[in-house]
């Protein structure tokens, strides 16, 4: 007689369990928000010592700061990408503050993606005045402080506008609009892969959020080039709304695109091209958006390593530089459902490496493993210690040593062994 009730109090305990499992990831809930981050006409653009800091002329199209923040209950963070050469890890850590005191989103947990276009704002390096000079003209703390305020307000937007949610992740290939730009390895790889994280609104079940992951420089427009402009990448995601439809925001994130440049092609002029590009590329995300279906829950996990770090200046720099006696940056990375890793690096990662990071993530266990170059900082080239040796264009503006790609390459195989799959580690 005692037996039943017993079975019906074990019952119960297990619903509980099952509750409070399912309160502990909560339900998914997503919200995008943007903002112009275009510095006023006659800042000069960045990227191109050719211009020699010659002020800007007008705006072919603007750069923007879009922002995805993600909340399963457990987790919030925020992706935020931005139409420019590089935030350092000095703009990044004030944009985190002024997020985070505003949305309570942790610090650690808002990622500043920065796509690389070379006709984005420039004025905002302070250190190392000469290169800084060449790549982004006089420095204006106003306009650096512009482009943290306006990149912060995204993150707040799109906090603000959080709504219950669903998503999915994917991949496809987009090939024919990119190649190795480097002069060693002769023939040397490139990633054709594209990442894509879709959200859609649990209420109309349409995408509010699309984000693409890939590697290619955006230089289709040249230093001839003084309008601001996301180059080709403002093209794919406006070919992505256009064909999603509704209220989707399309979001850029590159990857490892340090020795990659666009392939362009078929145009008329520098426009064209760059908008060839943009629409392959957007083709490709379409295609992926269409072939993942959304889940109403995921379960995120993060991790962080800080980077404290010393200028080592190549053969050949300019002499009498003043560098600060440390620099301090970060790795960080993020796993999805134990399936889906993205890895932030602080630079432009060489192809050669991206390889390598990629393989490991595969043996540890995720199904794919995708790089968010320059995140979180702007360190210029990571490469391999071959093409430091063999004196690329690359290793002329890589700041920190012959063995600096292998040293990020292993702090991302560390962040990858920290997130790594549960059945990963069970078998190892």
């Amino acid at each position: 007689m005692k037996q039943k009730p017993t079975n019906v109090f074990a019952s119960l305990i297990v619903l509980v369990a099952c509750v409070i499992a399912t309160n502990a990831q909560g339900t998914l809930k997503a919200g995008v928000g943007k903002a112009d981050i275009t510095p006023p006409i006659g800042t000069p653009l960045a990227g191109y010592g050719a211009r020699a800091a010659k002020p800007s002329t007008g705006v072919h199209d603007p750069c923007e700061a879009r922002a995805l923040v993600i909340d399963n209950g457990a987790e919030k963070l925020a992706f935020v990408a931005v139409d420019h050469l590089g935030f350092d890890h000095g703009m990044v850590e004030r944009i985190r503050a002024i997020a985070s005191q505003a949305t309570h989103i942790p610090s650690d947990h808002i990622f500043v993606m920065s796509s690389h276009t070379h006709s984005g704002g420039g004025a905002f390096m302070e250190m190392l005045p000469p290169l800084a000079m060449i790549l982004a003209g006089k420095f204006d703390p106003k306009v650096r402080s512009f482009y943290e305020q306006r990149t912060a307000e995204a993150i707040i937007a799109a906090d603000k506008n959080l709504k219950a949610a669903r998503i999915a992740f994917g991949a496809g290939e987009a090939r024919g609009i990119s190649r190795f730009r480097s002069t060693w390895p002769p023939n040397g790889p490139i990633d054709p892969e594209v990442g894509v994280i879709r959200v859609d609104s649990a209420d109309s079940g349409k995408p509010m959020a699309v984000m693409m992951n890939f590697a290619a420089h955006p230089t289709v427009l040249g230093s001839e080039n003084m309008t601001f402009s996301a180059d080709y990448v403002g093209y794919a995601r406006r070919a992505v709304e256009r064909l999603i439809g509704g209220e989707v925001l399309a979001i850029f994130a590159n990857g490892a695109q340090g020795t990659v440049a666009p392939r362009a092609f078929q145009g008329d002029d520098q426009w064209q091209k760059a908008e060839n590009v943009g629409t392959i590329l957007a083709a490709e995300v379409f295609k992926v958006v269409l072939m993942i279906k959304p889940q109403d829950a995921v379960a995120i996990k993060l991790t962080r390593s800080p980077l404290p770090l010393k200028f080592v200046p190549p053969p050949g720099f300019p002499p009498g530089l003043a560098y600060p006696p440390t620099y301090d940056s970060e790795v960080s990375a993020v796993s999805f459902d134990n399936k889906f890793a993205f890895v932030t690096i602080p630079g432009e990662l060489s192809s050669i490496l991206n390889i390598q990071v990629k393989e490991r993530g595969r043996m540890l266990g995720f199904e794919k493993t995708f790089l968010l170059g320059l995140t979180n900082d702007a360190l210029g080239y990571i490469i391999s210690e071959d093409e430091y040796r063999h004196k690329t264009y690359e290793s002329t503006i890589s700041l920190f040593g012959s063995n600096f790609g292998s040293f990020i390459t292993n702090e991302a195989f560390a962040s990858l062994e920290k997130l790594r799959p549960a059945a990963a580690a069970e078998k190892k």
